[in-house]
């Protein structure tokens, strides 16, 4: 598995830099080395698998298109608030999270910060304390749909 992330990260940050000079190509791979480093030793995969598994082929085909269409209507709310096109009103909550595993809370609460105007300042256990550019975005969040999809991950 590490000879995998281990490729799948080199290609990735080659194709994102752009840039193939040799002392940019030094730091790619000590930057791509540390991270392979950090991910051994939190050793996220065996904490996953102690309280259940995590379907990456629901992730690929299900979530990414969702949370990709999320992130696109979200930023189009955001940017009519901004441009002054609707009247907002930033608030800040605490969201109930509904995942068993640390990777389901870590998708969860990134998923929140992705999408434009909103953003998760703190994890704590079940609980996300998330601030909002909108009071209808943490409508949204109360809802739970984003929490339902990321806890349809887990398995």
């Amino acid at each position: 598995m590490a000879y995998i992330s281990l490729s799948l990260f080199i290609i990735l940050w080659l194709i994102f830099s752009g840039i193939y000079e040799p002392l940019t190509l030094s730091f790619g791979v000590l930057s791509v080395l540390i991270v392979i480093a950090i991910n051994s030793l939190l050793n996220m995969s065996g904490a996953t698998e102690a309280k259940g598994s995590f379907s990456y082929k629901k992730f690929l085909v299900h979530y990414i298109p969702w949370i990709l269409k999320e992130i696109v209507v979200s930023g189009m709310k955001t940017s009519g608030a901004i441009l002054g096109l609707r009247k907002f009103k930033s608030n800040a909550k605490i969201i109930q999270a509904s995942q068993r595993t640390p990777l389901g809370i870590v998708i969860y609460g990134n998923s929140i910060t992705l999408t434009p105007g909103t953003l998760t300042v703190e994890v704590d256990k079940d609980n996300l304390f998330v601030h909002a550019l909108c009071d209808s975005s943490l409508n949204e969040l109360e809802v739970g749909e984003m929490d339902k999809r990321v806890a349809d991950l887990e398995q």
